[in-house]
């Protein structure tokens, strides 16, 4: 079966779509809400670091394009991206991080199209221009996947308020009671002090946060690579085989809904960046997905 071909518009599409991941995911987490007073993070590494971002960005994309309206405006949302990110509202992070994709994505593509835009760069690689286009597509779609779904991930557990916190019940202290004594002569003790309910004051457990950040980008890469082979089954036992392992952990009620937002929402994306690559591969280099292990 012949391979389908695919427009020079199509293929600076997907080039500008691999190098926007790049420069916007690849390199440097950016800060997110909860990171603003957060004094352990490196913002001044963090500001030179998207300095070179954005400078790399313009100008690879006008050597790509040649074309000032668009290495202006990936310039923009390379700058523009994580400022606006990290002063969105709190339990819109997701939301936010979608709606962001999906628009510049859109946006590139209507450019290239507008413009007429064509390569300029031709890429020494033996390989068909339809089979580069579902290379480029898939390496966009598994950048996105790992640091972009934690930032999709975190959304989704705070708009849940199930962010992992230190609280005074998970330190171990001795409880001291103060004896009173009744008019009858009896000592009887003192009443517990209230309770103080959790809040956002509460510091955030963050060595869990660590761990289920790397579990997390972990898990997404493997599902969205079995999903992308068709191998749907292995979705279902990695995350049942993820809950076995820390089934102790479930019994807290705090912890179960932690994971359970986590893992579900961690599933989902994986879930949308698999299928987008394996559709992709399917319309663009089916006789990739046509081999079968032995």
């Amino acid at each position: 079966m012949s391979s389908p071909t695919v427009s020079a518009e199509f293929l600076l599409w997907t080039e500008l779509c691999f190098l926007w991941s790049i420069s916007s995911y690849a390199i440097t987490a950016d800060p997110l809400p909860e990171d603003r007073d957060n004094s352990n993070f490196s913002w001044k590494i963090w500001r030179y670091t998207l300095a070179l971002r954005i400078i790399g960005m313009a100008i690879l994309a006008y050597l790509m394009t040649r074309s000032i309206i668009m290495t202006g405006w990936l310039a923009t949302v390379v700058a523009l991206h994580p400022w606006i990110r990290s002063r969105s509202p709190l339990k819109w992070t997701a939301e936010f991080e979608v709606l962001a994709v999906v628009s510049n994505l859109s946006i590139i593509l209507a450019l290239v199209r507008h413009f007429s835009l064509q390569p300029r760069i031709s890429i020494p690689i033996p390989l068909l221009a339809e089979h580069l286009a579902a290379v480029f597509i898939a390496g966009a779609a598994l950048i996105l996947v790992v640091r972009g779904g934690t930032y999709i991930v975190r959304g989704c557990l705070r708009k849940a308020g199930t962010f992992p916190h230190i609280t005074a019940r998970s330190i171990h202290q001795p409880k001291l009671s103060v004896i009173h004594e009744t008019p009858s002569g009896k000592a009887a003790p003192s009443p517990p002090p209230p309770s103080t309910p959790q809040t956002a004051t509460e510091p955030l457990d963050v060595s869990e946060i660590n761990r289920g950040r790397l579990i997390g980008n972990l898990e997404r890469l493997i599902l969205t690579i079995v999903v992308a082979a068709g191998s749907y089954a292995a979705l279902a036992f990695l995350v049942a085989a993820k809950g076995l392992i820390r089934s102790e952990e479930l019994q807290n009620r705090d912890f179960a809904e932690y994971f359970l937002v986590g893992s579900l929402s961690s599933a989902l994306v994986a879930l949308c960046c698999g299928i987008a690559i394996r559709i992709a591969f399917l319309a663009l280099w089916p006789q990739l997905l046509s081999l079968q292990m032995q």
